[in-house]
Order: structure tokens, then sequence, then C-alpha cells
């Protein structure tokens, strides 16, 4: 079937997408705004009318306002029996405003309900005018007010299709998390339906993640998306998502949508105007701040150009004197879903989090979050995130005190946060040569211009290395960088800390090693575990995310360790020797591996290297990963099997070369010392 695309303004429509949604429902549904609280009573007073309805605990949604302004009046929420002024609480309207109400004919408005106010507690909503009600509803007893549903995983049929939760998160959005798929379906879409109980060829496409009907989907290896059904179809339409294949009407995998629903509506098309910002500063041609100084508070908002699942951080620097990471207090900005999150970080190392050290939430190392009024918005590929804090919030184990008459040196990056919702290492950060001061008490000024939206250019990425355990049984394992786009987050679909594992000279690579072969890790990762950032003893584990001194009990009940810790407990260092490069990170220009990898140089400090051997055997199951110990997402993949496959070995000659003059090296360091 032929299709074509007309264009209205901007706007390019997919005709044939939007004829296959249309045939592929039945008695679709009316607009959908959340669950209806109820109606002011009209005409009230002041000709105050319209229909109020729960968005979330926090939100409400008046379809149909109207107001003629003859008044001076407010919008008020109470817990008590009835309205009143005395017991109510301001809600700011539709522009985050309590200033007196203007004119309203027939608008529909979505306000949010002041910080610490729910409807797990309010009674009643009100327009409030001078000392009299103008007109409100009631809160039904034991309302429920709309919230996201998880309904569970895909079903696992064809093409490895499997999944973690998939969460509805409002009428429009899915979250699928952890998405396998082998990306081979040669006509596979999502898709969905309501005319069949199941997955049918009587359904229509729903984009990906990228927004696209067109393209078949792509491989998936691990990765969290968010999904949009298309047009007015909301979940109350379909009876069923589905990875389908429309040549072969096939059906990878499938969840079943529920028929109590009460989730929020997705009211992102209603454009609240922000809040004025007296000042601005571009941090980054991606990355903007502003702020206002209100007393002893201070407001901010994070604006920046950045991908799903990356953060914006921005704060206080460490130093007195310059712009330096170990000792920062800053925020960490990002979308969880559709929420919004502004955390309070404290960067204590140059390390991920592990225990209490390195770049840590604050409660998780004894201090307190102390950001309040978070809110969001992303139009236009431009993500701004709001929050406020106090200049001096108290808490002197995590925090430091602004001081609005002083030029204090700041810390700002933008990264990704990883699959734990913790902040991974940036991959854009300030430049130490191009020190930022803020004087946050200054005349007010805005030195912005606007964000662009355009993205990154994409880039290819370097192919998957393997080492095959036949040819090689000797493995020497030092830390490196990730290879930034082409390498770790190519490689495993994951975002990393910016550090990762490389194996005889390779960045993780993938290891086939065969039951009943012996096999020596020659480790120097680091053994002194009072520098955080240069502690990473290694281990063979089935526990995909590694870090296992960062679980719980429970976690660590859950898991199993193969190699790499003693009888005692004690896990495998050795010295400390990295990969770096003295010119900077060359990887987005490096079109293959080789050309990084002569970028870059070994540097080893004083010590010794540190062994272990190990033989698989027939409890080992057959996939395990080498991991950091002390931290997350550092390693990859070891295939146990009990044949080789038949084949290359997986590295060449010279490659193998490399790796035998990188194991000579490090067996005449280790046995050196012996």
């Amino acid at each position: 079937m032929s299709y074509c695309r007309f264009k209205l303004g901007h706007v390019a429509v997919n005709l044939l997408a939007l004829v296959m949604v249309f045939s592929g429902l039945s008695d679709a549904q009316t607009q959908y705004y959340g669950r209806l609280i109820g109606t002011f009573p009209s005409p009230g007073q002041g000709g105050v009318a319209g229909a109020v309805y729960a968005v979330d605990a926090s939100r409400l949604q008046i379809v149909g306002f109207s107001f003629d302004g003859s008044v001076t009046a407010q919008f008020r929420a109470g817990s008590t029996a009835s309205p009143s002024g005395s017991e109510g609480v301001l809600v700011p309207d539709e522009q985050g405003s309590t200033d007196p109400l203007g004119v309203y004919n027939n608008k529909r408005l979505v306000l949010a309900l002041p910080q610490g106010t729910t409807l797990d507690t309010v009674k009643w909503f009100s327009v409030w005018g001078q000392n009299a009600n103008l007109g409100h509803v009631t809160v039904p007893d034991n309302f429920v007010y709309p919230r996201p549903r998880s309904i569970g995983e895909f079903s696992r049929r064809q093409h490895g299709v499997r999944s973690g939760e998939v969460t509805i998160l409002n009428a429009k959005q899915f979250h699928i998390q952890n998405l396998h798929y082998d990306g081979l379906g040669p006509d596979a879409f999502f898709w969905a339906g309501n005319r069949d109980a199941r997955p049918s060829p009587r359904g229509f496409k729903v984009p990906d993640h990228r927004g696209s009907y067109d393209q078949r989907l792509p491989r998936y290896t691990g990765q969290t998306i968010t999904i949009m059904l298309p047009g007015d179809v909301t979940v109350y339409d379909i009876k069923w998502l589905s990875m389908w294949c429309i040549r072969f009407t096939a059906n990878f995998g499938e969840v079943f949508i529920p028929s109590d629903l009460n989730v929020p509506p997705l009211v992102e098309d209603i454009e609240i105007p922000p809040m004025a910002m007296m000042n601005c500063e571009e941090l980054h041609r991606d990355m903007q701040v502003s702020w206002t100084l209100t007393g002893e508070i201070l407001g901010v908002e994070l604006a920046g150009r950045v991908e799903d699942g990356d953060y914006m951080a921005f704060g206080i620097s460490g130093c007195d004197n310059r712009a330096c990471m170990v000792g920062s207090d800053v925020t960490v900005a990002f979308y969880d879903g559709e929420t919004p999150q502004a955390v309070d970080y404290t960067l204590k190392a140059y390390s991920q989090c592990s225990g209490s050290s390195g770049v840590c939430p604050d409660g998780r190392v004894g201090g307190e979050d102390n950001n309040v009024n978070i809110t969001g918005r992303r139009v236009n590929g431009i993500t701004r995130i709001r929050y406020s804090r106090p200049i001096n919030t108290g808490d002197t184990t995590t925090d430091k005190v602004i001081d609005p008459s002083q030029n204090m040196y700041i810390s700002w990056a933008i990264g990704p946060i990883n699959p734990s919702g913790i902040a991974a290492k940036h991959h854009t950060r300030v430049d130490v040569s191009d020190d930022v001061r803020l004087m946050f008490g200054r005349e007010p000024s805005d030195m912005c211009e606007m964000i662009s939206s355009a993205t990154p250019a994409p880039v290819t990425p370097w192919p998957t290395r393997k080492i095959k355990g036949d040819w090689v049984t000797n493995f020497i394992v030092h830390i490196g960088p990730t290879g930034g786009r082409r390498g770790y987050e190519a490689i495993t679909g994951l975002p990393s800390w910016g550090i990762a594992w490389w194996l005889n000279g390779l960045l993780i690579p993938e290891l086939e090693l065969m039951r009943g072969w012996n096999y020596t890790f020659i480790v120097e990762g680091g053994d002194n575990d009072t520098i955080p950032e240069q502690y990473h003893p290694f281990y063979i584990t089935d526990d995909p995310i590694g870090g296992y001194t960062q679980k719980t009990e429970a976690e660590k009940q859950r898991v199993k360790v193969f190699a790499g810790v003693d009888e005692n407990g004690m896990p495998t260092a050795g010295r400390y020797c990295e990969y770096n490069s003295p010119t900077g990170d060359t990887s987005e220009t490096s079109e293959t591996f080789a050309e990084y990898k002569s970028t870059l140089q070994l540097n080893c400090r004083p010590g010794v290297a540190a062994q272990f051997t190990w033989t698989p055997d027939e409890n080992t199951p057959d996939l395990v990963y080498y991991h950091c110990f002390t931290h997350q997402y550092l390693g990859w993949k070891i295939r146990v099997v009990d044949e080789f496959t038949s084949g290359s070995a997986g590295v060449h000659a010279g490659t193998l070369a490399v790796m035998g003059a990188l194991v000579a090296g490090a067996l005449s360091v280790l046995f050196s010392h012996i």
C-alpha cells in the first residue's frame, strides 16, 4: 500500500497511519480529562461554571471554565467539611500566580495544588470571592484519583521479545522498562487495537520511542523507553499493545489493558507559561541556568537540550577559588518517565555513588534533600526543570551556604541517569579553562539566547569485540574510558559511569569460555579503598549490573559470585592501571576502535598486580558477567559453553599480538614481586 504526506503549517501528517488508527478502532471514547470530581453549580456567582477533574494526586483540570471577573476572586482548596476562606489554601492559577483571577470564557485549565497539599486530604475546591464562596465542588468520600498503572511484562513469543515492567503513565503513554527485541522482524511495529480480544491484523501502528511510524522497530537491548498512542487515541480505546509484524501477521509479544483503568490524562498540550526568572546565564550551547532570589529562597530553572534519560546538574563548586567537582553541592535535574525530578546531591569523590562516598543523593549519605516546588516541561526538544531551595539549608553535612553578595564558582554538567536512578558520569561539563562564577544577588540580568533544538549528528558504533577462550586463557584487566556513544553505550544499551573494564587492550569485550578450562585474570583495577575513584575490584557474577557492595542484604542473596572474591569476602583488585588520552576524548571523531585506541596511553601506579584463576563448570550458567565489586555498569558478558562455536576466534592476529604483549608485560610485573 502506498501512502503520501501533506503539510499543514510545519506539521507533517502520515495519512496512512491516521487511516489505520481509525480503521483499527471501534467505539472510541470521547476526550479524556481525568476522573470527574464535580461541576460548579450553574449559573454560579460571577458567572462561575465548569467541570473539575482530578489529573493526579496534586493536579486538577477544569474544563469549560468561565468567570466574569466582576469580583476579586482566587482558587482555594481545603480539608474542612465546607468551603472556608480562613481554613483553605490558595491554589495558583494556570500560570502559577495567586493574583486575583481574570476573565475566563469556556477555558480549559490545569492547576497544581500547593506543595504539601494533595487530593488525599482535600475535601473541596472553590472559586473564593471577597469572603464569599462563588462556586465549589466537593470531593466525594473515598475518592480515588488517577495514578500510573503497572500492567506487567510483555509476553515472550518470538524474536527474543521480553521486558521489565510496563507502566501506563497516563492515558496516552506507556513506559516500558528493560525492553529486548532482536530487531530482525521485517515489518515490525508497536501495534494496538480493540476490535479483537487478542492481537490481530485489525489494529494500528503506534509510534516507537523515536516517534516514528515509518521505520520498522529497531533492536532493543535492555533500553527503557516511552511511547505514545497516536492522534486522539487513549488507553481507554484499546484492549492490547503488541510488537507485531504486519507482513507475516505475527505477534512477537503483548500486554493487555485492564478494564478498570484510572490513569491520569496527558495534559502536555496545555502550555503553562513559566513565572519570570530575573537572571539567566548560558553555561554551554546546550544548557542555561535562570534564577530569582526572593528573600532567603533561591528559585532556579535549568534549561537544556538533553536526551531522554539524561540529567542537568548545577550547583556550587567544591572549591572556593575554582570550579572543581569533588566537594560540590549540586542539584541533578531530570525526567523520571513523565515526572520532573530535582534531586539534591553531594559530590564526595570523583566516583560512582557507593556506600557513603562518590556522587550521591544527599539522602543516601546522611543529609537531606532540600529542593522543593519542583516543576518541569518539555517543549520542542528543550527540557526545563524548576526548583527552589533556601540559600542556607542548615544541612551542614552535604550542603553549601549560598552567599548572594559573592561571585561563587559553579559546578555543572550533563550526563545520563543509570537504570538504578542514580547520576552516572557526565558527558558534557564545565571546561576548567572557562570557570563560571555567579553572583546570585546581582541586579537582574538576562544573558541568554534561545537554545537550539537541533539534535547531535548520529555516529556509527564500533563493532562489539569478542575473545574466544580457546585462543586466549590469560586476561589482563585494566580500567579505561568508555568510548562515548560509539563504545560502552552502543555495545550495552546502558549508560556508563565514564570508565569501563578493558581486557587485553579491548573495551568490554564479550568473552566465550569453555567449561572445564582454566582461565587466569590478572587484575590492575586499584587496591586502595581510600580513593574510591581508583578502587575497582574485579569479580565474576550472574548479576548484569555489578556493584556488589552497593546492594542490600536481600539483593545480595539473589545473586551469585563465581570468582574474584576469596573465602574471607575480599575481592581481587591489584595496583591501579588506566587507559587515558593526553589530548582529551576522541571517541566522537574516531571512526574505528583502532583509531581511538591509538590516542590512549596506559598509566599505572606503583604496586603489584593481583590475579585469580577460574574454571567454569557444569554449575556455571551459560551467561555470566565480569564487573566491578564496588561500582555498577563497568563490565560486560561472559558466555560459557560446552563446546566452542565454529568460525573465527573473534580476534585477529594483530589483536592477538597486542594482547600477548600486554599479558607478558603484566606477568612480568606480577612475578617480579613474588
